[in-house]
C-alpha cells in the first residue's frame, strides 16, 4: 500500500533505528488503527530487533522488553510523547492519515 513502510526499508535499516519503528508501527496500529506497515513486515521487524536487542542503544529501548519481541507485539507498551508525535507525522507525510480518514 502507498506509504507503507515497506521490508526492503527495515532490511536497510541501522538497529538502532529498529527501536523507534517498532514504537511507530506498535501505536499506529493498537492505539490509532491506523497500521504504518503491513503484518508481515513488522513481523520481520520484530525479528530484526530480536537478533540485535542486547546491542540496541535507543533512548526508548527501555520501554520494549523481550517479552514483547517474543509475543510480536507493543500493544501495552506506555508509549513516550515523542514516538506518538513522530507516529502521526509519518503517517500525515506518508498519506496514511488522509486515507485511513477517507
Amino acid at each position: 500500500m502507498k506509504g507503507y513502510k515497506t521490508r526492503e526499508e527495515i532490511e536497510t535499516m541501522v538497529p538502532n533505528l529498529l527501536v523507534p519503528w517498532f514504537m511507530m508501527g506498535s501505536y499506529a496500529y493498537y492505539s490509532l488503527g491506523m497500521p504504518l506497515m503491513e503484518d508481515p513486515t513488522f513481523d520481520y521487524l520484530v525479528q530484526r530487533l530480536k537478533e540485535c536487542y542486547d546491542e540496541v542503544e535507543h533512548i526508548h529501548k527501555k520501554h520494549i522488553t523481550k517479552e514483547h519481541l517474543d509475543a510480536g507485539t507493543g500493544y501495552d507498551i506506555d508509549y513516550p510523547e515523542m514516538a506518538k508525535g513522530a507516529t502521526i507525522h509519518y503517517l500525515k507525510e506518508s498519506g496514511l492519515w488522509n486515507l485511513y480518514l477517507e
